[in-house]
């Protein structure tokens, strides 16, 4: 679920480093492990890529030598990473210079095939250095236009037709732009202006800039070309309108509430306020202070709120120098984490007695278990007992019973808490008084205000994959259309 961002200018503006710098700000969320950057000012290419959030590795050092060099294209990328190491080898952008010319490539996004991919271009003869999915794009891109004409329009339409995958991308020459994105569209990503300069971004959060305008997404199976003489074709590579799988996670989980991810302009915390509506309808709990887990449960909690005519309660405070605990690898880091990450507001304990939690999505249930138990042990620091507040909890997602193959690192299935587990197991582990979750007849229904819902991917509520994947074991699995058993 990395953040993938760029430009191509026709000419260099002084603004243009303070513009990209902010792109990669606002797609902070998408990925904390590493920033990187390639750029070109049509003659020579710089790079640089490390550990670090985006203020950290684009630093005054580097800010200023990207202004010495006065690049026109630049490209980036966030990373969360899901496959390779997190060391700076395998953060993105990958690039190569061959002797027809230097390339680079970021993407965001998984290859559900990755390990075969790897073996195939090994046995072709190609060496690969970091075990990504960005370097095997790249390196499929370039393997395809060598055999095909040398175009890499036509390298990245073979990479499409024989690489499943869930992938927007970015890849530049010195002198060239192209931004494409998947045949079923999994990943978003958007195109724009900002002042002459065309934009893109995974999310449309990333143009919240003065004077920066959002075009439209990038069709799936599309590739648009832009080039420093103003040059800009669009290419519908492969024909895809019959089939889309938008990931149905973005809107519930990864993107900024701010985002828009639907076509017809509705943004992310209006889906999200009414998938909140919608689990108050099915899940009512009356005479309760509704409390949203910060941030991403924040505004399903107000749609659940404001259908029952609840008062909305903060009773956990984030710390906003934390990162996303679901990104973090370790259950034990995880678990530290969420004690530095949230505090408790005692006085509403002894305001309220009875509370419902909502969050977006219960994975391995790390973060509310540890939430209900600093609870109750603040209600004992308050001079209550532990079992005088009682504690509800609504998840406004479906039970996740699946692997992700395609761009979210979910836990092995043993470690997902709805694969082998009841929801009244569940809700025992983590001492909830109830628990209940929005029924995937419900999302439909919400997701059905944006799209038709079989144009999202539920793979990870339903076990039912849209395309061939290797488990986690690498063994090869095809698609498969049976839907799994109910929980």
């Amino acid at each position: 679920m990395c953040g993938i961002l760029g430009y191509c200018a026709p000419d260099w503006d002084p603004s243009l480093a303070k513009f990209f710098g902010l792109q990669g700000f606002n797609l902070q969320h998408r990925g904390q492990e590493n920033f990187g950057c390639c750029y070109s000012n049509g003659r020579k290419f710089g790079h640089f890529k490390d550990k670090g959030m985006v203020s950290q590795v684009f630093n005054k050092q580097r800010r200023d030598e990207f202004n010495r060099r006065q690049p026109r294209i630049a490209i980036g990328q966030t990373r969360y990473a899901t496959a390779g190491g997190t060391d700076a080898l395998s953060a993105q952008p990958h690039w190569m210079t061959l002797l027809d010319g230097f390339y680079a490539n970021a993407t965001n996004g998984d290859l559900p095939m990755l390990r075969q991919e790897i073996e195939d271009l090994e046995a072709a003869g190609t060496v690969m250095l970091s075990g990504n999915d960005g370097e095997v794009i790249l390196k499929k891109i370039l393997h395809g236009a060598a055999r095909h004409g040398g175009h890499l329009l036509t390298g990245i339409r073979y990479m499409m037709e024989t690489t499943p995958g869930a992938y927007s991308g970015c890849l530049m020459t010195l002198r060239e732009l192209y931004v494409y994105r998947d045949p079923l569209g999994f990943r978003p990503l958007y195109i724009g202006r900002w002042r002459d300069a065309t934009v893109f971004a995974s999310e449309s959060c990333a143009f919240h800039e003065r004077d920066a305008v959002i075009e439209r997404e990038v069709r799936p199976g599309e590739v648009i070309r832009i080039t420093l003489d103003g040059t800009r074709e669009e290419h519908q590579l492969v024909d895809s309108r019959q089939n889309r799988q938008k990931c149905i996670f973005e809107p519930i989980y990864f993107a900024r509430p701010d985002s828009r991810v639907f076509e017809d302009k509705k943004d992310v915390g209006f889906f999200r306020d009414q998938i909140g509506r919608q689990m108050a309808r099915e899940q009512p709990l009356e005479g309760a202070a509704v409390v949203p887990v910060p941030d991403s449960g924040r505004f399903a909690a107000l749609g659940y709120a404001s259908e029952l005519g609840l008062p909305l309660r903060e009773l956990f405070i984030r710390n906003p120098y934390i990162p996303r605990t679901f990104q973090i690898a370790g259950q034990s880091n995880r678990e530290d984490l969420v004690h530095l990450k949230f505090t408790i507001m005692l006085s509403l304990l002894e305001q309220y007695r009875r509370f419902v939690i909502v969050d977006d999505s219960l994975v391995r249930s790390t973060t509310l278990r540890l939430l209900i138990a600093m609870v109750r042990e603040a209600a004992v620091k308050a001079g209550l007992g532990d079992r005088d507040v009682e504690v509800h909890v609504r998840i406004a997602s479906p039970p996740i019973i699946g692997c992700c193959y395609y761009g979210i690192d979910t836990p092995e299935l043993d470690e997902l808490a709805a694969s082998g587990h009841t929801i009244d197991e569940i809700r025992t582990m983590i001492d909830a008084d109830s628990l209940h979750y929005l029924s995937l007849g419900g999302l439909d229904a919400v997701a059905e205000q944006f799209d038709r819902p079989d144009n999202f991917c539920h793979a990870c509520f339903t076990g039912r994959y849209p395309t061939e994947y290797q488990d986690r074991s690498g063994r090869s699995r095809g698609h498969d259309p049976s839907p799994a058993p109910p929980l």
